[in-house]
């Protein structure tokens, strides 16, 4: 499964609730998650890095501010 399939199942399902930014950085922790079975922030963060061949210090970074953002409305999500 690659990012640009993960984005496009998410912005189809999310693309009227989310900004675009915003579905980006949940496809990439989605993607995170799929290739390391984990939830742990760090584990998500060393799975986007391998799917996208990004320094895994960034990576983590990047799923740390995503999961912190205000904007990302979980309960909006869970009704999808």
């Amino acid at each position: 499964m690659s990012f640009d399939d993960v984005h496009r199942f998410l912005e189809g399902l999310l693309g009227e609730d989310l900004h675009a930014k915003r579905i980006l950085s949940l496809a990439g922790a989605t993607l995170g998650v799929i290739e390391t079975a984990s939830l742990a922030i760090g584990a998500i963060g060393q799975g986007l890095a391998l799917a996208r061949g990004r320094l895994t210090k960034h990576a983590i970074k990047q799923v740390d501010r995503m999961l912190s953002n205000p904007g990302i409305d979980l309960d909006v999500v869970r009704r999808r």
